[in-house]
């Protein structure tokens, strides 16, 4: 990837997979979260520590936005401390969480006002994929945005799904991707209850199921997740 200094606030599951992911490719890469034990794992790979996301707006060109939901997203942003207060005019901020469409594009639109670029990016693939930048993207922002930094979101997904312009299509698509991954997952859950009720194997079947026309990725994925715990 082309020379950035990027910013990850947040690096919990999803932000430390990106961040590792970024400093293996050598990006000049700043971290911040509220627990300094995550932080401690993304500094043993290179990372700089930031004390607050404005520090953090200080030093970096776009800024990756890794939390729970919109109230987090929001105070890291605009709160005390936060970036749209610090960063110059032209910095980017890419919106990952999973948050509703009218919140990403209210979002937008303060960010706008003070001058700085929002990519909404929801994500969809889990850490290993994401480690590994197999993740999925789901991207909404302007072209003249989404051909700067088009370098920085191949870097961490593949593939990039590019949505539109429209900030809020990006939580849009998620949403209705998320709708249908949880009705696949009730559909998996109940296959494998009728299973046990008739006398079979539920690890069996479910075997005969990831290798047959009843597979889906998110039934294969949570039972997986089961079995290591």
């Amino acid at each position: 990837m082309r020379h950035h200094s990027v910013g990850i606030v947040g690096v919990g599951n999803m932000g430390l997979a990106m961040a590792l992911r970024l400093r293996e490719l050598g990006a000049e890469l700043h971290v911040r979260d509220i627990d300094p034990a995550r932080e401690a794992l993304a500094i043993d790979a290179g990372a700089r520590r930031a004390a607050t996301p404005a520090e953090m707006a200080r030093r970096a060109d776009a800024i990756v936005i890794a939390v729970v939901d919109a109230a987090q997203s929001e105070a890291v942003l605009f709160g005390d401390g936060g970036v749209a207060g610090a960063m110059r005019a032209g910095g980017c901020v890419v919106l990952c969480p999973t948050i509703a469409p009218a919140s990403t594009e209210a979002i937008a639109a303060r960010l706008a006002a003070a001058g700085i670029d929002t990519i909404d990016a929801p994500m969809s693939g889990g850490p290993a994929r994401a480690r590994s930048g197999t993740m999925s993207l789901m991207v909404a922002c302007p072209d003249r945005v989404f051909a700067r930094w088009r370098d920085l979101l191949e870097s961490l997904a593949d593939p990039v799904f590019r949505i539109g312009e429209r900030a809020g299509d990006g939580a849009r698509t998620k949403l209705v991707n998320n709708l249908l991954a949880a009705v696949n997952l009730v559909g998996a859950a109940e296959a494998i209850a009728l299973a046990e009720r008739v006398g079979l194997d539920a690890a069996r079947t479910l075997d005969v199921i990831e290798r047959s026309s009843g597979q889906s990725w998110i039934a294969s994925d949570r039972n997986a997740a089961r079995d290591r715990r």
